[in-house]
């Protein structure tokens, strides 16, 4: 297999799936592979993880090809500069040295690794809601809550990696519920996927609602209840409502963004939920950033990340 010296690998690393594409270059808008994106699951064994992400690399590239350099969006916490992931709860990852051995099997090409949020925000910036935008904050609300800060075309990670990462604030106090963090009353356990569902079988135990209707155990479950006006459901939905807008309302007072979109599973699927928070976010701070930011629906939907890691592999080329 020879380099092909135009392609760059993208690889979009999730807790349950993995998606890797091949592009050329970046489109000022949207993201657009040279072949469909290949998808497969997660194996939480390192070498699995490699022998699968070679496979995928034969059917997203080229015929007889290698990449000329590889970026990669995966959840943390993660040493960007070295290429080690630390720890992944999601995966069972600890100290992979992802960055090294996906080079390795790729002939020693570059390789960059950045935050999934991060990548996330990095996609929307330069090919997505973004662009324009400076600086721009990206939230991404499914499972969990993450964040990213892109100012002047780059990430801001902060003295220790950990800038924008709102999801693990406390609302108010700590004696709320605890998170998955083993901390209490974090953002993301009041408004992402995971901490609504557990939120939603401590308010209805039984798997029957007061009405006889079946109990919300997942977000959109809650939210549609809402919807047809249960009292609990829309409390939930008030707090959620509540925790993200404190979230956002942080990003505004500190960084003061020209745009913020929340993207991610809930984010795309409850844009009113998302405007509630916005709307309440701005009222919570000064008057300069609370009426001058706009709020940006996400453009490349789940393909942000995959765009954010082109943008990563492209950069490592040029730097090579």
């Amino acid at each position: 297999m020879s380099h092909d010296t135009a392609s760059i690998l993208a690889l979009d690393v999730g807790g349950t799936k993995t998606s890797v594409a091949a592009v050329r270059s970046l489109p000022a808008t949207g993201f657009v592979p040279l072949r469909p994106p290949v998808r497969f699951p997660t194996p939480r064994d390192p070498d699995a993880f490699l022998d699968a992400v070679v496979a995928a690399a034969e059917e997203a590239l080229p015929d007889g090809s290698l990449p000329s350099a590889v970026g990669i969006g995966v959840p943390g916490p993660l040493d960007a500069v070295s290429g080690i992931v630390e720890t992944s709860p999601n995966i069972g990852w600890r100290d992979f040295a992802i960055a090294a051995l996906v080079s390795q099997r790729f002939d020693g090409v570059p390789v960059a690794i950045e935050d999934d949020a991060n990548t996330g925000a990095l996609g929307e910036a330069i090919a997505g809601a973004g662009r324009g935008a400076d600086p721009y904050a990206y939230l991404p609300l499914g499972t969990g809550l993450g964040g990213g800060i892109i100012i002047d075309g780059r990430i801001v990670r902060g003295a220790h990696g950990a800038a924008g990462e709102v999801g693990h604030m406390a609302v108010d106090h700590r004696t709320g519920p605890r998170c998955s963090c083993g901390r209490r009353n974090c953002v993301e356990a009041w408004c992402a996927g995971a901490g609504m569902a557990r939120r939603a079988r401590e308010l209805w135990p039984s798997r029957r609602s007061p009405n006889g209707e079946r109990a919300p155990r997942d977000a959109a479950a809650v939210f549609a209840l809402a919807k047809s006006g249960d009292p609990d459901a829309l409390w939930l939905v008030g707090q959620a409502r509540h925790a993200l807008a404190s979230a956002i309302a942080t990003i505004l007072a500190t960084v003061d963004p020209a745009v913020v979109t929340v993207g991610g599973s809930i984010g795309v699927a409850q844009p009113a939920f998302v405007r509630g928070a916005f709307k309440e976010a701005t009222r919570l701070v000064h008057a300069t950033p609370g009426r001058a930011v706009r709020l940006r629906r996400p453009v490349l939907g789940e393909q942000s990340v995959l765009a954010g890691a082109a943008v990563l592999g492209l950069r490592a080329a040029d730097k090579a």
